[in-house]
């Protein structure tokens, strides 16, 4: 869980830095990297290749139970986005990477 709860630390930061600031390219593939590993966290386990239909409809399926665990944990995701905002307006210069 660990590893789930550090990814998704990653994840609200991307949201909060981009409401902070514009972010360099590099920036925005990293927190993109991020944002597909949220939903393959929910996707079956099996993804099919980059680029099908089938892996399309595997994400989107990994998003809507991303969406389904943030309503199921509204005080955890709460506190989540909080601490990501703080952190992004005290690394408001600083690159994620």
């Amino acid at each position: 869980m660990s590893e789930f709860l550090d990814l998704l630390a990653l994840y609200y930061l991307c949201d909060a830095t981009a409401l902070i600031r514009p972010m360099s390219g590099d920036e925005v593939q990293a927190c993109m990297g991020t944002y597909d590993a949220v939903k393959a966290w929910f996707a079956p386990f099996d993804l099919a290749a980059p680029g099908t239909l089938e892996r399309h409809a595997q994400m989107l399926d990994g998003y809507r139970g991303f969406l389904d665990w943030q309503q199921g944990n509204s005080d955890l995701v709460t506190l989540m986005r909080d601490d990501a905002m703080a952190r992004a307006r005290g690394l408001s210069g600083a690159v994620i990477r």
